[in-house]
């Protein structure tokens, strides 16, 4: 097939949604089918790129969130996706909206990826205006309408499409991991912290990860002396971040890493806390369980993450601090539950890779493209 990929910022390295797409793409391409971008020009070259877009009044917040938008180009567009034989949407913004038009126009079948809540907009930028949520749901449906079908990454996200009135066909196929996320094989600790219980976390350092949640449950902890916090991410609220774990006490390291350098990280981490309160699926905490990271996820109704814990101790009630500092608490102490439960989430982890998505989204995609 011939599969043109629209999204507004394909080439940043430091968002989950764009992470994904890049994988997804390259496993299209390694499995015999021809795939095109359309994107921004800022961080890389695409097959048809486009200027870089700055929003009004809002591109400050934008820029401190990482992403980067796209202007439009009629004649470019219409060029993809003349060339296509389907036209598939990776986010609900402006640019992918305006391709959906076109491809409705030339007769083209278009599908999407639902990929963020709307809460991940309005918490990441500390927005609390009345209804908004609402108002940017009905925005994403309205840019997806044009979707005969949209991938939804667990069966919790396909459940609130539903209940916001998506009249698209939602299918549940996970975005998958990458296969080298999967290690057996536990990595030796750097010898400064080799008598240390690892946690590993990782994410923006924004509002809805929810980080301060951990650091208060680590203050909480009985362990909290002999724990060391590795908190992989960058964000605005960084600062902060350090400022509490100083004031508590807590051994604990901020940092970006590379894929090479999370990879490695995992691969000695004794367990995963995963807190935030808004999140589609939860691409690091995967790769991290899967690496033999076990992991402590946070229940929250704005999260799906949740649906990967598979004994009591894998979740907690999100918010409830005293909650999650007994479960860190519960995986220190029991160190031959973390190794039965490593094995159980290696085996989890071979379920959920990547080239096994593809394969399901390749199928819907030729399906889609036999019934037009």
């Amino acid at each position: 097939m011939k599969i043109l990929i629209i999204a507004t910022d394909y080439f940043n390295n430091s968002n989950g949604l764009c992470i994904s797409t890049q994988r997804f793409v390259k496993e299209f391409k390694e499995k015999g089918n021809e795939v095109r971008i359309v994107t921004n020009n800022k961080n890389g070259e695409s097959d048809y790129p486009l200027d870089v877009y700055k929003v009004p009044f809002f591109n400050k917040i934008i820029e401190r969130e990482g992403y980067t938008f796209a202007k439009k180009d009629k004649n470019k567009l219409i060029e993809a996706i003349n060339w296509c034989d389907i036209v598939h949407l990776e986010d609900p913004f402006p640019l992918c909206k305006y391709a959906s038009k076109i491809a409705k126009k030339l007769k083209k079948p278009c599908t999407a990826t639902f990929h963020l809540y709307p809460e991940n907009m309005t918490y990441s930028a500390n927005i609390k205006w009345l209804h908004i949520e609402r108002v940017v749901m009905n925005y994403f449906r309205s840019a997806f309408k044009r979707a005969v079908l949209v991938q939804c990454p667990t069966s919790l996200v396909k459940d609130r499409l539903i209940k916001a009135k998506f009249k698209n066909r939602l299918v549940v196929v996970s975005n998958g991991i990458a296969e080298d996320s999967i290690q057996t094989k536990r990595l030796e600790k750097p010898i400064d912290i080799k008598a240390k219980f690892v946690i590993l976390s990782i994410g923006r350092y924004s509002h809805e990860k929810n980080h301060m949640e951990l650091l208060s449950a680590i203050n909480k902890s009985k362990y909290k002396a002999n724990i060391k916090l590795i908190l992989a991410g960058k964000g605005p609220l960084e600062d902060k971040l350090k400022e509490c774990a100083n004031e508590y006490n807590i051994d604990a390291t901020f940092s970006f890493y590379s894929q090479d350098e999370l990879k490695e990280i995992r691969g000695y981490s004794d367990i995963y806390v995963h807190t935030a309160t808004v999140e589609v699926e939860g691409m690091a905490c995967m790769e991290s369980f899967a690496s033999g990271c076990v992991p402590i996820i946070s229940k929250n109704k704005l999260s799906s993450t949740w649906a990967y814990s598979i004994g009591d101790n894998n979740i907690y009630n999100g918010g409830d601090i005293d909650d999650l500092a007994k479960k860190i608490d519960y995986w220190y102490e029991n160190n031959d539950q973390l190794l039965e439960y490593r094995n159980k989430y290696y085996d989890l982890g071979k379920e959920l890779i990547i080239t096994k998505s593809a394969d399901k989204m390749l199928a819907y995609f030729e399906e889609v493209v036999n019934s037009k």
